[in-house]
């Protein structure tokens, strides 16, 4: 090889090697515009570390919500025009018409369901949604059993509503199975609830007309061929309702994780 073309070899050689990084910064910067008109399209934040690196698995999982939220208000088809929220026991807010899965708290479900009577309180003592959920859990095959403990946590939500009445509002229905749909993904349920969870509750509520509402001629076309439990219900007090209801989710998430 010429001097001369040694010379421009070198060269050339030299320019690569300097726009190389330019290239790449111009790559990076480019990507970074891109993530950031992403972001501000679905509202969520993004924010470099002191490497100056972001959190993928922080941007998927925020920009996974951002969408289901989205689709929650497609749903709704704008029945409501702001996003209200509820604020749980635990400090949480949690969006009621498009919940967060990863804001569900076992906490704030047990200690919600021990507080909200069942028949909007029409009972002869206190009787909560959790001590029914207990039982429900414990009349279904094992397999059933967290989805029966969990087949009414909707309602530390957004309470508990008679049936009559919740016929009658779609919406309602519509933002609880969206609460339900975060709560089976939070504790990994699948939230097509089984048939053995429905016939539970059915057992439970003609015992639970049997043993703790007034008695009255009115027939409820649901219980029609419906058997009671033998055993009549003891109501619990809210502050063991609370216990026992955390002690059985713990001991069916235990029972999973060994199986």
């Amino acid at each position: 090889m010429k001097p001369i073309e040694s010379i421009r070899a070198i060269r050339d050689q030299a320019r690569s090697v300097i726009q190389l990084p330019e290239s790449e910064a111009k790559r990076l910067s480019s990507a970074e515009t891109a993530l950031h008109r992403i972001t501000e399209m679905l509202g969520i934040v993004a924010e470099p570390n002191n490497e100056g690196r972001y959190d993928a698995r922080a941007l998927r999982d925020q920009a996974i919500d951002a969408i289901e939220r989205r689709q929650s208000e497609k749903e709704l088809g704008g029945i409501l025009d702001t996003s209200p929220t509820i604020l749980t026991g635990s400090g949480i807010s949690q969006s009621l018409t498009y919940p967060s899965w990863r804001l569900v708290d076992d906490q704030d479900i047990a200690q919600a369901l021990s507080r909200i009577p069942r028949f909007n309180g029409h009972t002869c003592q206190f009787y909560s949604v959790a001590q029914h959920c207990v039982l429900a859990s414990q009349l279904v095959p094992a397999e059933d059993a967290l989805a029966a403990l969990l087949h009414d946590a909707t309602e530390a939500y957004i309470g508990d509503m008679i049936s009559p009445l919740k016929t009658l509002l779609p919406a309602y229905r519509l933002i609880e199975q969206r609460v339900w749909v975060a709560i089976a993904k939070r504790f990994g349920v699948d939230p097509v609830m089984p048939n053995s969870v429905k016939q539970a509750d059915l057992q439970l509520l003609a015992t639970e007309r049997r043993d703790l509402l007034p008695e009255s001629p009115q027939e409820w076309p649901c219980l029609e061929g419906v058997e009671p439990l033998v055993d009549p219900i003891e109501p619990w007090s809210p502050q063991l309702a609370e216990m026992v209801w955390g002690l059985r989710l713990e001991e069916l998430i235990a029972q999973r994780e060994e199986a």
